[in-house]
């Protein structure tokens, strides 16, 4: 089994906030980021396949970096990600984005030789989210 890795960077802003708790349960869960704030955010999306013989490839990365960006990227680079239609009555933690990717890249990736096998969303250097689906 081999593992190919697209990595991509966009910049975000978010409010982390449960409608359904008061103004102090909300500070309390999510301090800070229960304000307005942003992030440079990193996703890999990695595939687990065996190769083409064809092409030696598991999937062409030029392939899977337009996927990434015509399905994700493009939709929430340099947005409020609370606005958009993908995370309606989701909060927008990495945890929750990471999972919204995957299902949106799962339907766009099928390859009779490979298959997703997770996402890794990095909020900060130091902070990331691994989804393996589920």
């Amino acid at each position: 089994m081999l593992y190919i890795t697209r990595r991509e960077h966009f910049s975000s802003s978010h409010v982390l906030n449960n409608p359904e708790l008061s103004a102090e349960e909300n500070t309390a869960i999510f301090g800070k980021c229960n304000g307005f704030h942003g992030h440079n955010y990193y996703l890999e999306v990695t595939l687990a396949g065996e190769t083409d013989p064809g092409s030696g490839y598991v999937m062409d990365l030029k392939v899977l970096k337009s996927v990434i960006n015509e399905s994700i990227i493009k939709l929430v680079d340099h947005k409020f990600l609370n606005d958009l239609e993908m995370f309606r009555g989701i909060i927008p933690t990495t945890e929750n984005m990471a999972m919204v990717f995957w299902k949106i890249l799962e339907s766009r990736i099928s390859l009779p030789n490979a298959r997703l096998y997770s996402i890794k969303l990095f909020e900060t250097e130091k902070n990331f989210v691994e989804y393996k689906g589920g």
